[in-house]
């Protein structure tokens, strides 16, 4: 009978130490995720239009839905072009919007 309640109340159970980290570094990524979104969003309002609001790697990817490692094949086969300043590689948004105007009116 033990054992059925133990299975039964498990939530009563305290947590391994290893769980309860696992749980933290849950909430601390979405966390970084709302930030991560904010700043974008602030970027938008800021400069919606301004050419000079170029975009990491990872915010060109998550604009087009792919991996950055997609998007890195997709600048080498020259099909996006980068904007690479002071060795990091950048995407500008009319880039990007250029390039799904091309796929969404091109062959599929």
């Amino acid at each position: 009978m033990v054992a059925n309640d133990r299975q039964t109340n498990n939530s009563s159970l305290p947590e391994s130490p290893r769980d309860e980290l696992a749980g933290l570094i849950d909430d601390l990524r979405g966390e970084i995720r709302a930030l991560q979104e904010e700043v974008q969003s602030l970027r938008k309002r800021q400069a919606p239009n301004c050419p000079d609001a170029l975009l990491t790697r990872d915010e060109a990817a998550d604009i087009l839905s792919i991996s950055t490692r997609t998007l890195d094949d997709l600048a080498d086969a020259g099909e996006i072009q980068p904007v690479r300043i002071g060795g990091r590689v950048l995407y500008s948004p009319e880039t990007l919007d250029a390039y799904i105007r091309r796929r969404a009116g091109g062959g599929r």
